[in-house]
């Protein structure tokens, strides 16, 4: 696992949480697991930024440099439906979403059900 971190002195105020995986169909992919900027420090501008990015628009300009770096052939993440806003957020920088064009769902098998199979 990966990670990107803006602080504030000595408090955390923004990361990213990556890794990278393969797609037999697309190739090499790196996926966000997650990402994350305080509440109060959304839509400020990122002091350090040569651009006057925001955090959350430098943080995710730094993963695109790392999947362009590493020869990614794109970067995935799932958002949950009821954040429209970080959703808003993504599509305004190019993000498809995959779940209305390919018909993608997300799927979960929990700790009991693997303990059952694994035991057959």
């Amino acid at each position: 696992m990966n990670m990107i971190v803006i602080m504030e002195g000595y408090t955390v105020i923004g990361f990213a949480m990556y890794y990278f995986t393969y797609d037999p169909w697309i190739g090499k992919l790196l996926y966000l697991e997650d990402f994350y900027v305080m509440k109060e420090y959304r839509g400020k501008t990122f002091a350090t930024s040569s651009c006057g990015y925001g955090i959350g628009s430098e943080i995710l300009k730094k993963l695109s440099e790392t999947a362009v770096k590493t020869r990614c052939s794109s970067m995935h993440f799932i958002v949950a439906e009821w954040n429209e806003k970080s959703i808003e957020f993504y599509k305004r920088r190019g993000a498809s979403d995959l779940s209305l064009q390919e018909g993608w769902r997300l799927f979960e098998i929990d700790k009991e059900y693997l303990l059952k199979m694994s035991a057959k």
